[in-house]
């Protein structure tokens, strides 16, 4: 049995300026490890939500949401459960004509660009032939995740700086006491996690939020309650402020995460 739940699977032969897209799909992780194997193909994995372990070249890495892998051609990767929530994972699949320029990296995509993604991977049909008008979604996609793809590995102290900001946001507390909170004033530790990240405080919270408006979509029967669980007093904000951070409604999220 597969270690994942196919949501979105289209085999694509697209070749222009020398790249080939192979293959695009939206996976759902099972509770099962999967183990080091390589491709004869360059990959790109993209977290879009729950948590994960990823490992490359043997070694691991805490992947959630908006987390960001280039797998080159040939290199050993593999994946194990962490935490509670099966991660959602967007794969790309594609060759370049020098396979060389291709480096093993890692980045967070902004939650601006998350939402993004969501919303042009909602034009393209789950399963089936494509026709004309869904190439521009698709290529749109490429060109999204391929432009935040670094030429080097993110430097190792942000994730710690991200831990350490990610507890602290998980209170009601104001944006400015957690900073000060973490030792930073608020401007300073802004600017330093968005060069860092890609992400600043607020847009932190936002990801943080919509994990639990996610995990209480599932679990409560019904959107009311499932906003008041996420800590939303209004049901009709809640609805508005998740449409904004991943171009659906609840109720259409809750549908496709259920397929």
């Amino acid at each position: 049995m597969l270690a994942w739940s196919p949501i979105l699977i289209q085999q694509i032969e697209i070749h222009a300026l020398g790249f080939v897209l192979r293959k695009l799909q939206l996976n759902r992780h099972r509770e099962t490890e999967v183990a080091p194997h390589a491709h004869d193909y360059a990959q790109l994995i993209l977290y879009l939500g729950g948590e994960g372990l990823q490992h490359i070249h043997g070694r691991r890495r805490v992947a959630r949401a908006g987390d960001l892998f280039v797998i080159p051609a040939g290199t050993p990767h593999g994946f194990a459960l962490r935490g509670h929530s099966r991660p959602l994972c967007l794969v790309l699949d594609y060759e370049v004509e020098d396979a060389s320029r291709i480096r093993s990296s890692h980045r967070l995509l902004p939650s601006a660009k998350i939402n993004e993604l969501y919303a042009l991977l909602a034009r393209v049909p789950a399963k089936g032939r494509l026709t004309l008008s869904d190439y521009p979604s698709i290529l749109a996609v490429v060109a999204l995740l391929l432009d935040q793809t670094p030429a080097a590995p993110a430097p190792e102290r942000a994730p710690r700086v991200f831990e350490r900001v990610r507890d602290q946001l998980r209170s009601p507390a104001p944006l400015a006491k957690i900073a000060r909170a973490v030792g930073y004033h608020p401007d300073h530790l802004n600017r330093k996690l968005k060069r860092e990240t890609g992400l600043g405080l607020r847009a932190m919270r936002d990801q943080l939020r919509l994990e639990s408006a996610q995990s209480a979509l599932r679990a409560e029967p019904t959107i009311g309650e499932a906003a008041t669980r996420a800590g939303f007093d209004d049901p009709n904000y809640f609805t508005r402020w998740f449409r904004q951070q991943t171009g659906l409604t609840p109720s259409a999220w809750l549908r496709r995460d259920a397929t």
